[in-house]
């Protein structure tokens, strides 16, 4: 308090002063070990990726059933045929990739397969050949190899085959075509050469 009031600071009656360690009410979370803020549940309902972080080297053959967003190295074959992969600006793959969507924004030295789309990103560098749907190629990424376009693949329906009995009925035995018979070749029992 003021040193020029000290009437007034004697007249009025003491305060009670608050206890330094006041006894929290309220229990709080220690903070996250992780770097990545925690998830919403929704956002966990949401399409969420697996992550092969920055300091991950994995060598041999990766396949799963869900998206993989690659910052750090894989040596060998990735094949996601129903999902997306991202290759990070720090990730390196070092083999061929099959997926549904291909990102890079970092590096790949292998061929890619994508069934809908391969997006090579600013700066990034592949070297191998593409065969997608939607080829993208942006400016200022490097890409060595080539390029072929495939079409999206429709759901492809079995063409439907006669019944044998459904063709005796359309086909008269005096049209039915005869296998040719080879010169040498031994006749059936039963049946003789003309």
């Amino acid at each position: 308090m003021a040193y020029w009031n000290k009437k007034r600071d004697e007249d009025d009656p003491q305060r009670p002063e608050p206890p330094l360690n006041p006894a929290p009410s309220v229990q709080r979370e220690p903070p996250p070990t992780s770097s990545f803020t925690a998830r919403r549940p929704d956002e966990m309902t949401a399409r969420s990726a697996a992550l092969i972080g920055k300091s991950l080297v994995l060598v041999g053959k990766v396949s799963g059933k869900e998206d993989l967003i690659v910052d750090g190295r894989i040596e060998g074959d990735i094949e996601l045929p129903e999902n997306c992969l991202t290759v990070g600006a720090a990730g390196h793959v070092q083999g061929s990739i099959r997926a549904r969507e291909i990102v890079v924004f970092g590096s790949v030295h292998g061929n890619l397969e994508a069934v809908e789309k391969v997006q090579i990103r600013r700066n990034a560098r592949v070297i191998g050949d593409m065969r997608t749907a939607r080829p993208v190629i942006e400016e200022e990424a490097y890409f060595k190899g080539n390029v072929e376009t495939i079409r999206a693949e429709a759901v492809k329906v079995p063409p439907q085959r006669p019944h044998a009995s459904d063709a005796a009925q359309r086909t008269p035995a005096s049209e039915s075509p005869q296998q040719p018979t080879l010169p040498n070749a031994v006749p059936p029992t039963g049946e003789t050469r003309r």
